[in-house]
């Protein structure tokens, strides 16, 4: 069922109700007024009535039926009446015809009520009582144009009911349509973006501010799928041509060597080669293959505390003999308030290769090959400063430092290299629910900084 056709029908279904409500509540009151007006006139009749009797006891004259058929017979239809005396004994009935026994059950509750109405069927009945002559006159009829009159209005209320449904259901549904048409057309312009052309934009010109939010949100939305897209094709681009090159080159080696008779020395010139790129395409893989493991791979709450200065002191070491010539050292910016300060909770492993990333970088990309590692703490983070000398890079390469194999003028300079370390380390402080900023320093010096949330005790 479509969304008009729902919208419709519920909204014409509470109209119903209301409606319902409304006209039952019109009827049923009008139908007690009737009976209060009824039962007001047939006590106003049996007064009347009373006192023409009394007139013809006060003459002595003979109390004439049919005298009194001929003065009430345009006043109540049905007209009944009954004149009980102070023993609630019968002393005058109207008409000559009346059956007495549909009275008994009256006079008997007389004796408990002096004010006695009620309706039996569609005849009223209603009791006069006059103290001074302890007379009770019992008179009913029939409310035959209150009836027609009721009945009048039960019809005209049904036709009311039906003729406003039938309305309601017909604007509701221009309505609705109304309604959905910008959410159609929203829909159609959404139709017409597919992930060959993710630059389109959905026009937020809609007269509806939700529609525009929607727009709006859609459109960042957009934005955020063409960034990953591009991000993807460009690694899916770099990736295979920073494996295509050493191919090339090992298989254009090869082929040099099979075909020509080498010295001893040239042959292990050509493996000396090949060993590089060899060692090349290892570090692409393992970084590839690291990449796309921490991509499925989440903060876990079960990791340990570890220790940051412990993990710097360690790598640290490791770098000073893996680059002997490399310039590093390690300052606290401020003091730790407690251990605490220094307790991260993450995968050790994981902590130590993304610090071997940022000092490998920052020994590869310096001019003075010196690294200085600064500790800083503060009220929930850990920040780590890690500072080299050198040119700063552009408005252009900060944005893109963070995209796989994306290398910056200062690195396309250095042979060695793939533009995966810093993807690497990105990716690791998400898993960590840390970030990395990039902070151009005076001096020509290039900060990046770590920022790593303290270990809750």
């Amino acid at each position: 069922m479509s969304f008009k056709l729902r919208f419709a029908l519920r909204f014409t279904a509470v109209v119903a109700l209301i409606l319902l409500s409304c006209f039952s509540a019109i009827y049923f009151l009008y139908a007690d007024f009737r009976e209060e007006e009824f039962t007001k006139r047939l006590h106003h009749e049996g007064e009347e009535f009373y006192g023409f009797y009394q007139k013809q006891l006060r003459y002595k004259s003979p109390v004439e039926l049919i005298f009194f058929n001929e003065i009430q017979k345009n006043i109540l239809a049905g007209e009944q009446v009954v004149i009980l005396d102070s023993v609630q004994k019968v002393i005058f009935a109207y008409p000559a015809t009346i059956q007495l026994g549909t009275y008994q059950q009256m006079i008997a509750d007389l004796q408990a009520n002096k004010e006695l109405e009620r309706a039996v069927g569609n005849r009223f009945y209603a009791n006069v009582y006059f103290p001074a002559d302890k007379v009770n006159v019992i008179i009913s009829g029939i409310d035959i144009i209150g009836q027609e009159q009721l009945s009048r209005l039960f019809w005209i209320l049904l036709f009311a009911f039906a003729l406003a449904l039938m309305i309601t259901g017909i604007l509701s549904y221009w309505l609705s349509r109304s309604f959905t048409a910008p959410l159609l057309e929203l829909g159609k312009q959404m139709g017409d973006i597919t992930g060959v052309d993710l630059k389109k934009r959905i026009p937020e010109n809609a007269q509806v501010a939700e529609i525009n939010l929607i727009a709006g949100k859609f459109n960042a939305m957009l934005a955020r799928l063409e960034k990953t897209f591009e991000f993807q094709r460009s690694f899916v681009h770099h990736a295979s041509h920073e494996l295509r090159t050493p191919l090339a080159t090992m298989l254009s080696h090869t082929e040099s060597a099979l075909k020509n008779h080498l010295s001893e020395e040239e042959y292990r010139t050509v493996l000396a080669s090949l060993q590089q790129d060899q060692e090349r395409m290892i570090e692409l893989t393992n970084s590839l293959l690291l990449i796309s493991q921490f991509e499925q791979q989440g903060f876990d709450k079960t990791w340990p505390v570890c220790r940051v200065d412990e993990i710097l002191y360690d790598k640290i070491s490791i770098s000073v003999k893996m680059f002997p010539d490399i310039g590093i050292s390690l300052v606290f910016s401020n003091t730790p308030s407690s251990d605490d300060d220094l307790n991260v909770r993450g995968n050790e492993a994981l902590l130590k290769s993304m610090f071997s990333n940022l000092i490998r970088n920052g020994y590869l990309y310096s001019v003075n090959k010196k690294v200085e590692i600064i500790l800083e703490f503060i009220e929930h983070d850990i920040l780590v400063h890690v500072e080299t000398r050198g040119d700063h890079l552009s408005e252009a390469e900060r944005e893109k430092i963070m995209i796989p194999f994306f290398r910056g003028q200062q690195a396309r300079q250095k042979a060695s290299g793939v533009g995966l370390g810093l993807t690497i380390v990105h990716r690791i402080l998400n898993m960590h629910k840390g970030s990395l900023t990039y902070t151009p320093m005076p001096n020509q010096v290039n900060r990046f900084t770590v920022t790593l949330p303290k270990a809750t005790p």
